[in-house]
């Protein structure tokens, strides 16, 4: 197997409201004997991850890159290019839509990355992969573009997102009202040597997923509409009502044409899943048997972290599809 590295110069993401960088890394990974036209399956890091932390290696279960080398080992992956992206934010992760909160993802993979990944690995179908958030790009991405993508593979996706962003609000509320606003608490937030406690990744998820699925111009608040009132911790259900236009789980019945256009559509969930997004994929799940959509839906026991082992089920399936 080999690793190549290599940067994505973005004219879409310059200027983009966070001032994140517009130049995204991307890892990707070819195996020893490339074939022709063998399928691209694009990786898309959950969040708090980019692609280094994507790869990396843990002395207690298989790496990444460890998981594909026994499957190109196995000849499971019928040639496939796999390219990891970089599409971290200033607000910790990405939902991989355009937002005028955090600049143009959905342009900048469909627009950009895309040309220059068929480009560089001469290959016309393609395949989208993560897990949470990024399971969440997986799914949308797919089935708004289904002209460019052909299979999906989404694992513990964020969907049914009452189960999944509501018990959150409560402490992100009191954060932002003690904090005097969500930029003041995001500046504490980088200033801050723990940012990984448990609840400030609640609290920055809910910003950031705030910010790709309620952006507004003509707010003050980091052009963010938020989903609550911290002040006096009112629920704001027309703001909430963005927000369910994109939750996989009530709007997969409105693309039943385009999943039905798609090689492939794995989607998984843990039975003890933190967030409870197996209630989601279970709701997806149904949706799917019932419209009589092929698909691939799998149940198992464990949570929403460490779970590496399950690309072994999907990448097979999305690049045997797919070539």
């Amino acid at each position: 197997m080999k690793t190549t590295t290599f940067t994505v110069k973005s004219t879409i993401l310059v200027g983009n409201a966070l001032g994140d960088k517009a130049e995204r890394e991307v890892i990707a990974f070819t195996p020893d004997n490339p074939k022709n036209d063998a399928p691209l399956l694009i990786g898309l890091p959950s969040f708090g991850n980019d692609p280094d932390s994507f790869i990396a290696s843990s002395p207690l279960t298989d790496s990444f890159p460890t998981i594909l080398n026994r499957l190109y080992g196995k000849d499971l992956m019928r040639g496939s290019t796999v390219a990891i992206v970089d599409t971290r934010t200033k607000l910790g992760g990405n939902y991989f839509l355009n937002s005028t909160a955090t600049g143009q993802y959905e342009n900048f993979i469909v627009k950009e990355l895309v040309p220059e990944l068929k480009k560089k690995f001469a290959s016309s179908r393609i395949g989208l992969f993560g897990k949470g958030s990024g399971g969440f790009g997986a799914y949308t991405l797919a089935v708004r573009n289904s002209g460019i993508f052909h299979g999906l593979a989404a694992h513990s996706m964020d969907a049914g997102f009452e189960n999944v962003f509501i018990p959150d609000f409560s402490d992100a509320m009191e954060e932002f009202r003690s904090a005097n606003g969500p930029y003041r608490w995001l500046e504490k937030y980088w200033q801050s040597l723990n940012r990984i406690a448990s609840r400030k990744i609640k609290v920055l998820r809910t910003l950031c997923a705030s910010a790709f699925l309620s952006p507004d111009v003509n707010s003050g608040e980091m052009g963010v509409m938020l989903p609550f009132d911290y002040e006096n911790g009112d629920f704001r259900p027309e703001v909430w009502a963005n927000w369910q236009k994109n939750d996989p789980a009530k709007n997969v019945k409105n693309f039943t044409r385009q999943l039905e256009s798609m090689n492939a559509v794995f989607i998984d969930a843990g039975t003890m899943d933190e967030f409870s997004a197996i209630w989601g994929a279970r709701a997806i799940d149904n949706q799917l048997k019932n419209s009589k959509i092929n698909h691939t839906y799998e149940e198992f026991e464990d949570g929403h972290f460490g779970i590496n082992y399950r690309f072994e089920k999907s990448l097979p399936v999305l690049a045997q599809s797919l070539a």
